[in-house]
């Protein structure tokens, strides 16, 4: 059989053990200063985003404020209108109530006539 030879490790001198350690040293200052190089562009970068963004946001304001207004003026009034014609209708045709349940206008229980029967139920 063979015998492997067990061979014992090398000394390492002392001064090659000091220029690793010196090399390690230099290399982990080197990442921590393009860390803080890559960091300080990330930060300075996000920082012109939110300035561009609130510029944005500002020009943008007013109109955007107009179209909320103009809408709570005057078309949520006609919607609500709508949607209370729809829910009349619904009392006095039994056979609509399915659709206004099916898309919330009105809760399950039918206004006209007893239960709604189970086939006028819309399938999904």
């Amino acid at each position: 059989m063979d015998n492997p030879d067990i061979k014992s490790p090398e000394m390492v001198d002392e001064s090659q053990w000091q220029a690793q350690l010196e090399s390690l040293n230099h290399l982990v200052t080197s990442v921590l200063i393009l860390l803080v190089i890559v960091s300080g562009t990330l930060s300075v970068y996000l920082l012109r985003q939110w300035q561009m963004a609130r510029k944005d946001l500002a020009a943008i304001q007013p109109g955007a404020l107009q179209i909320i207004a103009d809408y709570n003026k005057e078309r949520a009034p006609r919607m609500d209108a709508f949607i209370d014609k729809l829910k009349d209708y619904g009392r006095t045709h039994s056979d609509f109530v399915p659709i206004l349940i099916r898309y919330g206008i009105v809760s399950n229980a039918p206004a006209v006539g007893g239960a709604v029967p189970g086939s006028a139920m819309p399938k999904k």
